[in-house]
């Protein structure tokens, strides 16, 4: 397994970490044998970093984790999880949330806590609540070892957290398709040049980068014989400071796969990262519309949720999955959110920064669904 020092600190992280949040389920519980056993050959081919939150699996997975790594020693792991923000409304709620953390996690202390997924609104009560100095005092008392942030925002905004804090670590979404968004390479290139290790998340785009549209994964193919998966991996694992990228594991076969590429990992060239840059931009410029999601047409007075029908087409001529366009379409028509509910009033259209004429490009959206039926 290859491993990351982080810098002068006394961590040595596995760069492949466990992500704890996409366990199988069974009648609405995680499904003990195949996740146990999963944590098992997680642990015993070297992975040392499981990640875990308040909210996953349906509030199951910190009580979980804790009681599958409870058969290790302490010494040869580390825990992350993350305060739930979002649902304090007061400094006793927060006080409160530590001792449940240690509670489940059947743990004296947590190696990686991060404040969960920040943004500009939650930023605002971080600061109400004086979140900062209630996990300053947590640390002193040895309850939380290294103190971050996992974040969902712009670079605006990240830099605005980066700055409030001397932060032991940072969780980020990055991979070769989203280094243009939330902080950008500029929040990447801030956390490297002040030394705080990196942790990756969503390194596969939620699992679409292992599979995508078969005239640009030919470009790949035609390089080498490497799943897209492991090229996905390289490109991320190869960028300095990065400690630890997080895969949400659920099969055997998911796990097996990424430890081998870890095992024996090897960074990437010049020539294979102008490559991969290469399929990037002809995955792109497969877009049907040229929405960036900034959400600045929202609300739409008829209720459809504009950047997500526009995010179904982009992904499906992207990644050719049609199941899942279809699957993510039912989900917003059951929402009565899909494009069949635009009434062509034009609201949106001064509103969008790209000029998009978005009623125009509903229908072309409700076009290709209904080619899919």
């Amino acid at each position: 397994m290859e491993y990351r020092k982080w810098y002068d600190r006394d961590i040595k992280t596995s760069a492949l970490g466990f992500g704890c949040m996409r366990f199988k389920m069974k009648d609405g519980k995680i499904d003990e044998e195949l996740a146990m056993h999963l944590i098992d050959v997680a642990y015993q081919n070297g992975i040392n970093y499981f990640d875990t939150a308040v909210p996953y699996l349906n509030e199951q997975s910190e009580e979980f984790v804790g009681r599958a790594l409870k058969r290790y020693d302490r010494n040869t792991y580390y825990i992350a999880t993350k305060m739930p923000v979002y649902r304090y409304k007061t400094v006793s709620d927060v006080e409160k949330q530590i001792d449940d953390h240690l509670g489940k996690l059947k743990t004296d202390y947590i190696d990686f806590y991060l404040l969960h997924a920040m943004n500009k609104d939650l930023l605002k009560k971080v600061k109400e609540l004086n979140i900062i100095d209630i996990c300053k005092r947590w640390k002193a008392e040895g309850k939380i070892k290294n103190f971050g942030f996992s974040f969902h925002d712009d670079y605006d905004t990240f830099m605005e957290i980066l700055d409030l804090y001397d932060w032991d670590f940072c969780q980020i979404q990055l991979n070769y398709l989203d280094k243009d968004i939330q902080q950008t390479m500029k929040g990447y290139e801030e956390l490297v040049n002040r030394k705080i290790p990196i942790i990756v998340m969503e390194p596969l785009k939620g699992g679409k980068l292992a599979h995508f549209n078969p005239k640009v994964e030919k470009k790949f193919k035609d390089y080498n014989n490497d799943i897209m998966v492991k090229w996905a991996f390289r490109w991320v694992s190869s960028l300095d400071g990065v400690m630890t990228v997080l895969s949400g594991m659920n099969e055997l076969s998911q796990l097996e796969e990424n430890i081998k590429i870890y095992k024996d990992f090897k960074k990437m060239t010049p020539e294979e990262n102008e490559l991969v840059l290469e399929v990037a931009e002809e995955l792109k410029q497969l877009e049907v519309v040229g929405c960036t999601q900034c959400r600045y047409c929202m609300p739409c007075p008829n209720g459809v949720n504009i950047p997500t029908n526009f995010t179904i087409v982009n992904d499906y001529a992207m990644f050719d999955n049609e199941n899942q366009a279809k699957r993510d379409f039912k989900f917003l028509s059951d929402k009565f959110a899909d494009a069949s509910y635009c009434i062509e009033c034009g609201e949106c259209i001064p509103k969008c920064p790209q000029h998009i004429d978005i009623p125009k490009e509903l229908q072309k959206v409700l076009d290709i669904m209904n080619g899919l039926n």
